[in-house]
Parts: C-alpha cells; sequence; structure tokens
C-alpha cells in the first residue's frame, strides 16, 4: 500500500546449477474452459487505391479534393467512397538509443492509421558486383535514414537467401544499418574480351537469334577470342552459304551465360515472390525497392507474371534502383578500339547491355513504380522515393462486378491536365469458389508468410522474450526463449479423454551478423481437466538455443490446427560479449522445486499480482578472480516506483557466495505489498576484483 515501509528481502542460496523448471510445453496443459467466438457476416469489399500526384517540376500536389480525381474501373468511371489526402512531415533524424523492450507482445496492435506502411527493401546480392554494391549499400542506408518514419514495418531481404530481417523503426534502425553493412555483391563479370550479356546469351540460346549472333561472332573475333581464325575467303563463303547457322563457339558461350543468368534471375524472382506474398494480408501502404544491376526480360520465365500478380494482388509498388551506374555506349568502348584494319568505328563491335535491366525495369512500370537507372549518383532516386513516401491520395471505391476473380484494369487521372498521376493500374475482383487444393496449399503457405511478414498476426495472442545465461559451448552462450500463448482463443474438441486441441509452432532464431539461423517445429497438444477450475489461460513455450554473441531476432507462429488461425511475433535481442561483466534477471511470481533445488518457473510476462510474492533470480557472468581462482560479487536492489522515485524495498550492497563451481548467483523473495501501477526492481551488481560496476532496472507492473 501506498507509504508501506521497506521491507527486507529473503536472500535464498541456490543450487550450482541454474534451474529454471521442467518446462511447462512439456507437461498436460490445465486450462479453462473457453468461450465462443462470435461470427460476423462477410462486409462490404472495398477496393483501395494509393495515386502520387506530381506536378511538371517532379514535386508532389498536395492540394487536391475528391472532386479532382476520376477513377476509371475497365475504363468506366467509378463513385470515390472514401477519399484522404495524407502528407506527412519530414521525419526528424534522431541517433538516440531506444533500449530495447523486456517483453513484446502482439495483443496491443499500434494504432489503426493509414499513413502507416510497410516497406520491403530487397538487396539483389546476386546480381550485384563486388563494384555496384557500395552503390546499392550507399543508397539502402539514404532511404532508411530519409524515408523511414516512426511505425514504419521494413524487411530487409537479400536474394542470395539468409537475410531476412523484419523490424520496426526507429528501434530497428541499428539493426538494418548492421546488416547493411556486411552484404556483398555475389556476381562475378567475366572478362572483357570474353564477354557476352545476359540479353545476348538469352537472345541466342532461347530465340536462336542468328543475327545477334552473328554481331556477337564478329565482336569476338575483333578481339581475338573466337575459336577459329577465318581466311577472307571463308568469311565469304560462310556469310553466303551459312546464314541462319550459329557459330558452336558462340552458341557455347551464350548457353554458359544463360544458364548462370537464368540461375541467379529465378533466386531474385523467387525472393521478390516471398516478399510480395504476405503483403495482400495487410491494408498499409506498401512499398518494395528493389536494389540491383537488374535482370533480363526473359519471357520463358512464369516468374515474371506471378510477381506481377503479386504486387498487384497486394496494392504493393515496386522501385527498381539501377546501382549499374553511369552507362557507356557499349561494354567494351572504354576498353577496346576496333582491331586494325576494321572497317568503321570501334562502336560497330560493342556489346550493348542497355537490356540486361529490362526485366527489373518492367516490374517497376508495371507495378506503378519506377526505375532510377543511367546514373552514378543514385541519391536523387533515393529522395524522391521518400518524398512521395510522404505525400499521397487514398482513394476508395465499391465495385459492382461480378465476384469472378477476373483482373480489372484501373485508372486513376485528374481533371487537372498539367498533373502526373502514378497508381497501380488494377486489381483482381473477388471470388467465392475457390479449389480446394488451393485453399489447401494457401493453407500450408500462410504459415511461411506469416513467419516472412514484417506485420504480426494477431488471432492468437501472444508474449515473447529472450534469457541471455552462460557459456555452455566454446564462444557460445545459452539462451532461452519464451513464448506465452493465450490458449483462450483456440478451439477444442470435446473427446472422451476431455477437451482437447492442438498448436502447430514454428520458432526460427536469427542472428544479425552472420545471417546463420537455427529453426524449431513442434505440434503441441493441450487438454482441458474437468473440474480444473479457473487456472491461467497461457501456456508457456520454452526452448533453448547456443547462439553468438550480436544481435539475434526471434521469431514465432503459432496456428490452432482446427481453425488456421495464427498469431505471429518477433523479439529482438543482443548477446554480449561473453567476457564483459553482465547480470541477467529472471522475473516470476512461480517457483518450482526440482532435484537440483529451486528455481524460477520462466514466463513472458512482466505483470503479476500486487500483494503476492514476486520473484527475481539473477546470474552474474565475467566477474573476475581472486588470487584463490574465485570470483568476488556484492549485490544489492531497490523497489521503486518510476514515476517519483519512491523506494518501497532496499536491499544495500552485500557479498553473494559462489558455489563451488565458481557460479554467482541470487534469488530474491520481495513482497509486492503495493497499490497497481508500474514499478521496477533496479539491481546493481560490483566486481569487487575489478572494481566494475553493472546496474539494470527490471520494469513490471502490479495489478
Amino acid at each position: 500500500m501506498r507509504g508501506a515501509r521497506a521491507r527486507r528481502a529473503a536472500l535464498i542460496l541456490l543450487a550450482p546449477v541454474l534451474i529454471l523448471g521442467a518446462a511447462p510445453q512439456d507437461r498436460e496443459a490445465d486450462l479453462s474452459p473457453d468461450q465462443e467466438l462470435p461470427s460476423f457476416a462477410r462486409g462490404v469489399e472495398v477496393v483501395r487505391v494509393d495515386a502520387v500526384v506530381t506536378g511538371k517540376d517532379g514535386h508532389p500536389v498536395t492540394d487536391l479534393t475528391r472532386d479532382d480525381f476520376v477513377l476509371l474501373d475497365e475504363g468506366k468511371p467509378q463513385p470515390i467512397d472514401s477519399f484522404e489526402a495524407i502528407h506527412l512531415p519530414v521525419p526528424e533524424a534522431s541517433t538516440a538509443e531506444r533500449p530495447r523492450p523486456r517483453i513484446t507482445s502482439n495483443e496491443a496492435p499500434p494504432p489503426e492509421s493509414d499513413s502507416s506502411r510497410t516497406v520491403v527493401i530487397v538487396f539483389d546480392d546476386l546480381n550485384l558486383t563486388m563494384e555496384s554494391a557500395p552503390r546499392a549499400k550507399a543508397a539502402v542506408a539514404l532511404l532508411i535514414d530519409q524515408a523511414l518514419r516512426p511505425g514504419d514495418r521494413v524487411t530487409l531481404v537479400a536474394t542470395g537467401g539468409g537475410v531476412w530481417w523484419s523490424t520496426r523503426m526507429p528501434e530497428g534502425r541499428e539493426d538494418l544499418m548492421a546488416i547493411l553493412k556486411g552484404l556483398q555483391g555475389r556476381r562475378v563479370r567475366t572478362d572483357v574480351r570474353d564477354a557476352i550479356t545476359d540479353y545476348e546469351a538469352m537472345r541466342i540460346y532461347v530465340f536462336n537469334d542468328s543475327l545477334l549472333a552473328t554481331r556477337v561472332q564478329r565482336r569476338f573475333e575483333t578481339y581475338g577470342v573466337s575459336s577459329r581464325v577465318e581466311s577472307e575467303r571463308d568469311r565469304e563463303t560462310r556469310d553466303i552459304y551459312q546464314r541462319g547457322i550459329i557459330d558452336p563457339y558462340v552458341m557455347r558461350r551464350a548457353t554458359e551465360e544463360y544458364l548462370k543468368s537464368r540461375t541467379r534471375n529465378r533466386a531474385s524472382l523467387a525472393a521478390l515472390e516471398r516478399t510480395l506474398r504476405p503483403l495482400e494480408a495487410t491494408r498499409e501502404r506498401k512499398t518494395l525497392l528493389l536494389a540491383s544491376d537488374g535482370f533480363v526480360y526473359d519471357t520463358q520465365e512464369d516468374a515474371f507474371d506471378r510477381v506481377r500478380n503479386l504486387a498487384r494482388r497486394a496494392n504493393a509498388v515496386i522501385h527498381f534502383l539501377d546501382t549499374r551506374g553511369l552507362q557507356a555506349p557499349g561494354l567494351y568502348s572504354a576498353q577496346f578500339a576496333a582491331a586494325p584494319g576494321e572497317s568503321g568505328s570501334a562502336l560497330a563491335v560493342l556489346a550493348d547491355n542497355s537490356l540486361d535491366a529490362e526485366g527489373a525495369e518492367a516490374l517497376a512500370l508495371d507495378t506503378g513504380g519506377y526505375a532510377v537507372r543511367n546514373t552514378n549518383d543514385l541519391t536523387d532516386g533515393v529522395e524522391r522515393i521518400a518524398v512521395e513516401s510522404r505525400s499521397y491520395y487514398l482513394l476508395g471505391f465499391t465495385p459492382d462486378v461480378p465476384r469472378d476473380g477476373r483482373y480489372r484494369k484501373l485508372e486513376v487521372k485528374t481533371r487537372r491536365k498539367d498533373l502526373n498521376v502514378r497508381a497501380r493500374r488494377g486489381y483482381y475482383a473477388p471470388s467465392d469458389t475457390p479449389a480446394a487444393d488451393v485453399a489447401a496449399a494457401k493453407k500450408d503457405a500462410d504459415f511461411q508468410e506469416a513467419l516472412d511478414a514484417a506485420s504480426f498476426r494477431r488471432d492468437i495472442p501472444l508474449r515473447m522474450t529472450a534469457y541471455v545465461l552462460g557459456e555452455r559451448t566454446t564462444g557460445q552462450a545459452r539462451v532461452i526463449v519464451a513464448a506465452d500463448i493465450d490458449v483462450n482463443e483456440i478451439e477444442f474438441d470435446e473427446t472422451d479423454r476431455g477437451r482437447l486441441a492442438a498448436l502447430d509452432i514454428l520458432l526460427v532464431v536469427a542472428q544479425r551478423e552472420t545471417s546463420e539461423f537455427v529453426r524449431f517445429d513442434q505440434r503441441v497438444d493441450l487438454a482441458r481437466k474437468a473440474g480444473s477450475g479457473s487456472p491461467s489461460p497461457w501456456y508457456t513455450l520454452v526452448r533453448e538455443f547456443d547462439l553468438k554473441p550480436g544481435g539475434h531476432q526471434a521469431k514465432i507462429v503459432v496456428r490452432d490446427s482446427a481453425t488456421s488461425r495464427m498469431g505471429s511475433l518477433s523479439y529482438d535481442f543482443e548477446v554480449p560479449p561473453l567476457e564483459a561483466l553482465r547480470v541477467t534477471p529472471v522475473l516470476t511470481d512461480l517457483l518450482q522445486q526440482t532435484s537440483e533445488g529451486i528455481g524460477p518457473v520462466v514466463v513472458a510476462r512482466r505483470t503479476f499480482e500486487a500483494h503476492r510474492p514476486l520473484y527475481c533470480r539473477f546470474d552474474v557472468y565475467g566477474a573476475d578472480r581472486d588470487e584463490r581462482g574465485e570470483p568476488r560479487v556484492s549485490a544489492g536492489h531497490e523497489l521503486r516506483r518510476p514515476s517519483d522515485g519512491t523506494v518501497f524495498d532496499r536491499l544495500p550492497l552485500s557479498p553473494i557466495l559462489p558455489t563451488s563451481l565458481g557460479a554467482v548467483a541470487r534469488l530474491l523473495q520481495i513482497p509486492l505489498n503495493l497499490e497497481p501501477g508500474r514499478y521496477e526492481l533496479a539491481l546493481t551488481v560490483r566486481d569487487d576484483v575489478s572494481g566494475r560496476t553493472v546496474e539494470v532496472a527490471e520494469p513490471f507492473l502490479a495489478r
């Protein structure tokens, strides 16, 4: 209660091994009855269109009203049912670091706002070289600094695999910059004299383009890389009698380059598909930035249509930053002149690589974006993306069309003829008859999409946290990831063994610096026992990982096997250098007895009953040793209210007796005779050998 005098906490000596208890996920859950969920009729389906309007000077136009727009569906004007002008101020630059939250949750969604955004940055390292990658990194860094706003959900992806990091701004800025710093271009260009462009290789290999092959052959001959040396008579004979026949050497080089480029491009397009699929489920504005040297438009690849259709369904805009820089007239113009005696200019034998990025440019234009090309300075293009991402109009209309799932063309115009409008070019009509196999496939795909998405699924409430403990294997720390799952949102079936349910759980932990990840899959069976009363509806999943020092992100997806309803959540945390002096507190209101002693039950929450004991187990790592090889550590604490600094419980620094194995740990039991409100437990730990001190404040809510 208010004004209660301070009480001394009880100190409990612990066994040598940190006891986190038998994992609750390995026991049969004892849960309270669930409640029936209300059902709702299908709502009115509204098509939303984002429109960017610029003047002749390229600057956004911000004074338009609903009456200034004309919206056409298959050429027919449509009434605009909803209209909103979004004009956001330039975000203020902030270098201040924000502390990571102790607990993350998907229970409280961010404030509903039509100005919230999802931004996907695809770093196409498969199609970037060592020369162009620095330009790509500089452009992306500029975008992160200038275009992203607080509250934006951002996903950074590398097409070569490994990097898939989702975060929210501004807390995730340092993570994004650290990942970006480690990215490199992975494409190696062929020796200039023997080079053939991706476009040439595709035309020769796929379309048997003999005219283009002849130009390539003559270029090779000019630079002395042909498979044979022809006399003038041989050349005349070939030109007369062998027109349309492609030289074997040229075909071999075209085949080699085409197969390599097809492998790269398929991986890049697959990454684009994977990033776009989760975006369909979100309603906020969506932008995808592709930083790449580009790829050819290969009509034999169905992936182009899939990417285009996914972007249309998600109402996502793709912008393409061509990182090759300013292109010379041809690939070899700066390196070689025509061979002696060759008639005409050197340009007659140059390879034109301007079409090597046609596929990436086409995707941008088809989705309402644009391509920034043929420049060594991508700053203007990035600034244009930043400006347009802050100024746009939201138009909504209710289509009266057959529910046949057909793609329909959209066009947005303004009544002012001096303005330029960029918006998506179409949408898909709704459909009431999805195929059974398509529905089954989508059920499986939804699980992966929930993992890939920058936003969280909220049908099943989740909480998550992580605890970094001591070194278990060389160079790696033992890390415990705990997640609480609200089983009140799970459907239970009546059986002769009670009420049963099942959860599909996917947990992935990725490292920021190395892109390494570990994955855990499990199906958990739950049961409600008859006459069990009303225990907590939260089921706790606890899993251990061995992780290297650095930044990490844990992401969990939980699916109700019966209804396919899902919840997802991510938690970012740091594994500090293992030699550093550090403290790992575990706050809980539950203890358990095991064969090794008394230990806390790990929970992923920071809300505790105001009149029940609070337990805090903390371990100290990295303390120096004295002349006898033993650590000497002292610790104290304060229980206080952060709003006014009132102290309710205090323990001054006192020595912690190490165990026979040299472990340093203490378990506190603190009575919470408090009014409901926000409090914090402040721990002070001092290494008496080195004199180093660590202070940690653990916030919690008493109710």
